[in-house]
């Protein structure tokens, strides 16, 4: 399950091929992941939420995750997304490699699911069963959100499909059984099981690295990320987009 991005020169064609490419020494300003969403995307760019950065100093691991954000501001009267948490593709843009470690892992959460629907163990395809069919609150356990998150439950399931028909694979540190609900333990066991399924998914998987200048995109409805603890200072560029497929 665990993927190591084919590295291409064409980033359309290798997104269309495989889900996930790398592109080497692609550029070193961080504006230029917008152009690289259009090369990739053409006119199924809905919207973009601007480049941020992220990195910093020494940090721990990260485990498997989907990106995607619930954030949402006033301005002059009128709600605005600043993200958006059904944000279907993702490309970064690495400014600087940590000095050790760092390495980045991704794992096809297509292939995932179906490990768990065809596992001789039932404790894993009960776990399939939760994730296809229960509705979560997906940033639930944030008990104290940040300005310009809202409070209203986010209520969706870790795999359903868009309407038209493209299949979502999702995870979240903050997951919770939806409000009162009347099976509240078996399915925060549930929740906490899966996590266990992704932090081995994660063990297990092959590290690549992210050079200075290496642009790495995948498409964020299919595939499960995350990267080794580092050393050093490390810097990336992350820009997440929705397209006309997008949820």
């Amino acid at each position: 399950m665990g993927v190591v991005p084919p590295v291409v020169t064409d980033l359309r064609a290798g997104l269309a091929a495989a889900g996930a490419a790398l592109v080497a020494d692609y550029a070193t300003d961080p504006e230029r992941l917008v152009d690289a969403a259009a090369t990739a995307l053409g006119g199924a760019l809905r919207e973009l939420f601007g480049v941020r950065p992220q990195g910093g100093p020494d940090a721990p691991p990260l485990g498997l995750h989907s990106d995607g954000a619930n954030v949402v501001v006033d301005v002059a009267g009128h709600a605005v997304r600043l993200r958006h948490p059904d944000e279907d593709w993702l490309l970064m843009l690495c400014g600087r490699a940590a000095d050790e470690g760092g390495d980045s892992v991704l794992v096809d959460g297509y292939a995932l699911v179906e490990a768990l629907r065809t596992a001789a163990e039932p404790e894993l395809r009960e776990v399939h069963d939760f994730l296809v069919r229960t509705d979560v609150d997906f940033f639930g356990s944030w008990t104290t959100p940040a300005r310009g998150v809202p409070t209203t439950p986010l209520v969706r399931r870790f795999v359903e499909h868009t309407r038209g028909g493209r299949r979502i694979v999702r995870a979240s540190d903050y997951a919770a059984p939806v409000p009162r609900s009347p099976e509240w333990d078996r399915e925060l066991a549930l929740i906490e099981r899966y996590a266990d399924v992704l932090a081995t998914a994660m063990d297990l998987a092959p590290r690549f690295r992210l050079d200075a200048g290496d642009l790495f995109a995948l498409d964020n409805y299919r595939f499960l990320h995350g990267r080794d603890g580092y050393r050093g200072e490390r810097t990336l560029h992350v820009l997440t987009v929705r397209t006309t497929e997008a949820a």
